[in-house]
């Protein structure tokens, strides 16, 4: 499957968009029709969903992955300052969400830094694979997750706007909490941040608590965000636990006969599953269903709920949650 050429014009004509600068978005016909939408002199900003797909990660869970992918690899990008990484899929491959604890597909229109084609060093974003007649299918990428051994769970695959492959078969779903991965280290403020965060307390009092801003809270949650992984408080505090960095709280919960349909909500709430998974009788009333399980388990968010029902959604794991001493989109 090729990547997906930008809008046809006709033949011989050339468009650069009006917010951009001359000569950084040229379109043309000829050479590499692929991959004419490259900026020329300059990193540009281009969201998801445009001419690719991205899947967003660690780099130290990339570097092992591009190992295993080897030659006839797609395009990847990475910048040494944040240690992320993005693969570059085409587009349809796969559903926006969480694979596992900090690997995501990214939402379509999550802006990512794409520099030139010559860029392929220094500390900020470039290219580590550059675009060329290759590509990476998201079916090849989840299967170099696994025999690099970083990520041994993973949902299946939704392909969008496309049929699914025969030759290309779903793996189930699996329902269980995400194993973690290979952890990056939390800063001690960040460890402290997430057990405040795990403890259902919000931004204000975490920043009373800490005594720092509300703003250098924000900061210190993308941070756990990037290295652990999560998008949402939530998403923070399932990756905080699957990870190992930080235990469930020792308050006892309210109750602890969820039902599995209360559990499959929870999960995609925590950005364990695909929001797909959640009951279908659940789905129009999503909010109102987690008011009552925030309840019934004394939780005061949805971060505190996560860390409340924790045992239980890893209650189906068959080995236990390894320790470790962790862009938006």
């Amino acid at each position: 499957m090729s990547m997906a050429s930008p809008t046809q014009f006709a033949p011989g004509t050339v468009r650069v968009p009006t917010d951009s600068a001359d000569d950084v978005w040229p379109w043309a016909d000829e050479g590499d029709p692929e991959w004419s939408w490259l900026p020329q002199s300059r990193t540009v900003p281009v969201p998801c969903g445009t001419y690719f797909d991205a899947v967003r990660m660690p780099a130290d869970i990339a570097a092992p992955v591009l190992r295993r992918l080897s030659n006839g690899t797609g395009p990847v990008l990475a910048n040494d300052v944040t240690r992320v990484w993005w693969y570059l899929l085409p587009l349809g491959e796969a559903e926006p969400g969480l694979w596992a604890a900090g690997v995501r597909v990214l939402r379509r229109g999550t802006v990512i830094g794409i520099p030139p084609r010559e860029v392929t060093g220094g500390k900020d974003v470039h290219w580590v694979v550059t675009p060329g007649i290759h590509t990476t299918s998201a079916t090849r990428l989840r299967e170099a997750l696994i025999a690099a051994e970083t990520a041994p769970s993973l949902p299946a695959l939704r392909p969008v706007n496309r049929p699914v492959s025969p030759a290309s078969p779903l793996a189930p779903v699996p329902d269980t909490a995400a194993l973690p991965l290979n952890p990056r280290p939390l800063t001690p403020t960040q460890l402290r941040t997430g057990r405040l965060l795990l403890a259902g307390n919000t931004n204000q009092e975490i920043a009373a608590e800490l005594q720092v801003s509300v703003t250098t809270v924000r900061d210190h949650l993308k941070g756990i965000g990037y290295r652990a992984g999560g998008t949402t408080p939530a998403g923070r505090a399932a990756a905080l636990l699957a990870s190992g960095h930080l235990p469930p709280p020792q308050t006892a919960m309210a109750t602890s006969d969820f039902t599995s349909d209360d559990l499959a909500l929870i999960r995609a709430v925590a950005e364990l599953s695909h929001p797909a998974s959640v009951p279908m009788h659940l789905r129009d009333a999503e909010e109102d269903h987690l008011a009552r399980l925030r309840q019934a388990a004394g939780a005061r968010n949805n971060a505190h709920l996560v860390a409340l029902a924790w045992t239980q959604l890893t209650a189906a794991q068959n080995r236990p949650i390894a320790m470790s001493g962790t862009e938006a989109s």
